[in-house]
């Protein structure tokens, strides 16, 4: 018997086999009895349906997704007792698999994939009519909720945010807050909830082109969700929205624009993301990449043309500063350019950096300071303003929170290594105040622009508030902007500038340029302009504004 597929309601039903298999002796009938139901297919009240038994079952289709491009099959969907069931059929072309709303009763085997009940193999099918699937309200935040509407369609009303866009473009998928972004909890700005559940695609293939879920190529962490209607399902080990719809989103976080600067001194910070000019490093592979980097980089600076730029994970090596110095000064003056106040001196893989502009700024004197406590030396130099007030810039990258050692620092709630960066954060302090100078309320101005991998509320930060300098990304940034990084859906900032109290009265402005920690990954590759540069946000700072 052919192939034959309907999209449209018969008064007859129609037998449909699959190619290379024989017709069963007897046809399924639409209504007969003997069908199982998908709740004793799945075992929702006893043990499920033994692997490799032939069943019939009779229900409506509530969400399909055809072909190597989705997920070789379609749903199932049963009212009474209510239960769903993917149906696995690779052999099914994305014409001739059953519709949503349709009623089929199917001939197939059981089977599981991952341990997730399913039917396989299946030997034939009767298309039984129309039949509406009304989708089952689902309340994210309901623990309870997730397994008793496993594989059944399901729609989420608002209010939602998408918490992080990291894998949109790797595999389609979107993480989800209930209500307003989520943050970090040591970040001291309350959020929404992040929710153990991701908006995927209709597929489980890698790299989906064009890129699913967004407006004119743009997805960014903290738009709004207004609904959601698809398929619940678990898979890879996360719970999972498969649309039978498009998403409904609104961008309410658009692309900023590049904060506009005054007539004093900016300062910008940013963490490279591995600026290596060797192919073989941590940072780009290729040449092409790298050029891909550098323009980007370029392009970054001029956006913002600051004066001083703290800069971190540089390759440790002459060469590629050299390399960089000159990437932000091509095409600039040379009264505009840029040069190196002091340079990071360590033995670790990367470095950080201080540049600035003499053409605005005098440089008065530069120096690292050498601890085995820093894995990277902090660095600082002394300026002078054009109208002669004398300030220091101080610049740091503290330990990672990552490669968790098996005992002794571990995350005990700060992330891994959180005793060490109080113990950097207390020798840097020592460092900066053994000057010859007075006590920080006394000092003369100072400003420090660092990647501490700490949150504001953790003790690595708290040394700095209690030997009397002021986060100014707390004083200066409304809280929910207060972020330069997200991790795992949760939004904070890890990179800092704080101030000595007599800087703090030259402080003009201190703004957070959102570019990369709400883009996607796959920008850094294939991103056009800034955006996701990096995976930190630049901190910028704007200070010594001349008098009205």
């Amino acid at each position: 018997m052919s192939t034959v597929r309907s999209d449209f309601w018969l008064p007859a039903a129609i037998v449909m086999a699959l190619p290379g298999l024989a017709m069963a002796s007897t046809e399924p009938s639409c209504g007969a009895s003997g069908s199982t139901s998908l709740a004793d297919v799945r075992g929702l009240d006893g043990p499920a349906v033994a692997e490799g038994r032939q069943i019939e079952v009779e229900a409506v289709v509530s969400g399909r997704f055809p072909g190597d491009q989705g997920l070789n099959g379609f749903y199932l969907a049963a009212d009474s007792p209510a239960a769903g069931l993917f149906v696995y059929a690779p052999d099914l072309t994305p014409a001739t698999t059953p519709g949503r709303n349709e009623r089929w009763r199917i001939r197939a085997h059981s089977g599981r994939y991952r341990g997730d009940v399913q039917l396989e193999r299946i030997v034939s099918m009767v298309y039984c009519g129309p039949e509406t699937v009304t989708p089952a309200a689902f309340e994210p935040d309901d623990d309870a909720a997730y397994e008793r509407l496993h594989d059944r369609l399901v729609r989420i009303d608002g209010p939602l945010s998408v918490a992080e866009v990291y894998d949109l473009g790797r595999y389609g998928t979107l993480r989800l807050a209930r209500g307003e972004r989520s943050f970090h909890p040591n970040n001291g700005v309350g959020g929404g909830e992040r929710l153990d559940l991701l908006v995927d695609d209709g597929s489980y293939q890698r790299d989906p082109r064009p890129v699913p879920h967004t407006d004119n190529g743009v997805r960014r962490a903290g738009d709004r969700v207004e609904s959601v209607t698809g398929i619940l399902a678990r898979a890879f080990g996360r719970w999972r929205i498969h649309p039978t719809r498009p998403p409904t989103f609104r961008a309410a976080n658009p692309r900023p624009s590049p904060p506009p600067g005054g007539e004093g001194i900016r300062a910008v910070q940013l963490n490279l993301h591995n600026y290596f000019t060797d192919r073989s490093g941590r940072g780009a592979r290729t040449e092409a990449a790298f050029q891909h980097q550098r323009e980007r980089l370029r392009r970054f600076v001029r956006a913002l043309d600051p004066d001083l730029i703290a800069l971190h994970e540089i390759e440790n090596n002459p060469a590629t500063m050299d390399d960089l110095t000159g990437l932000l000064n091509d095409g600039l003056q040379v009264s505009e350019a840029y040069q190196a106040a002091v340079r990071g001196r360590s033995d670790a893989v990367i470095r950080s950096a201080l540049l600035y502009r003499p053409v605005r700024l005098s440089r008065v004197d530069g120096a690292h300071q050498v601890d085995p406590v820093h894995p990277r030396d902090p660095i600082q130099a002394r300026f002078r303003t054009a109208s002669g007030i004398g300030f220091r810039v101080a610049v740091a990258h503290f330990k990672s929170r990552g490669g968790c050692p098996d005992h002794g620092d571990i995350d005990r709630g700060e992330g891994c290594w959180a005793e060490r960066r109080q113990a950097q954060s207390e020798a840097m302090l020592d460092w900066l105040e053994d000057t010859g100078e007075p006590k920080a309320a006394d000092q003369p101005p100072l400003l420090v622009m660092a990647d501490f991998n700490a949150y504001p509320q953790e003790e690595a930060l708290s040394r700095w508030t209690s030997a009397g300098y002021t986060d100014l990304l707390a004083r200066y940034v409304k809280p929910m902007a207060r972020y330069t990084y997200n991790y795992h859906g949760r939004a904070g900032y890890l990179d800092h500038a704080l101030a000595n109290p007599a800087l703090l009265e030259h402080v003009a402005d201190v703004e957070l340029w959102s570019i990369n920690a709400d883009e996607p990954a796959y920008l850094r590759r294939e991103g056009k302009g800034y955006w996701r540069l990096s995976d930190h946000d630049p901190v910028i700072v704007d200070m010594f504004a001349p008098a009205p």
